[in-house]
């Protein structure tokens, strides 16, 4: 058990790190917790609901691997090779999939009732 907790709090810490360091982050989790007040404000159903928490967690996981892959790629020194850009390519690229399906799922889930609303 204290191994476990042990585990919770490096955990905490890496997620602390990356709310108070990490611009992307920051700017992802804004938009993540906009995306749920919008889910709030327009009631959504609890299956929409469901979309976008997983959607605001996949790009927020996405983000984490990033800068994880880009702070180890980072410890090799100040000479990048070839391989350490593509390996920082493809985590980003990883976070932009993720971001460009949780829009499109965003947009699948919010216009419908966005539009409902603008008619009279």
């Amino acid at each position: 058990m204290i191994r476990f907790l042990r585990g919770i709090r490096h955990a905490l810490s890496g997620l602390v790190h990356a709310v108070r360091r990490e611009r992307n982050f920051q700017i992802e989790v804004a938009l993540g917790l906009a995306a749920l007040a919008m889910a709030w404000w327009l009631r959504i159903s609890p299956v929409e609901w469901l979309a976008v928490v997983i959607c605001c967690g996949l790009v927020l996981s996405a983000e984490l691997l990033n800068t994880a892959i880009e702070h180890l790629a980072d410890t090799t020194g100040p000479v990048c090779s070839e391989q350490i850009r593509v390996v920082k390519d493809v985590a980003a690229g990883a976070v932009l999939v993720a971001a460009v399906v949780s829009i499109g799922v965003g947009a699948a889930v919010f216009l419908p009732h966005l539009t409902s609303i603008a008619r009279p």
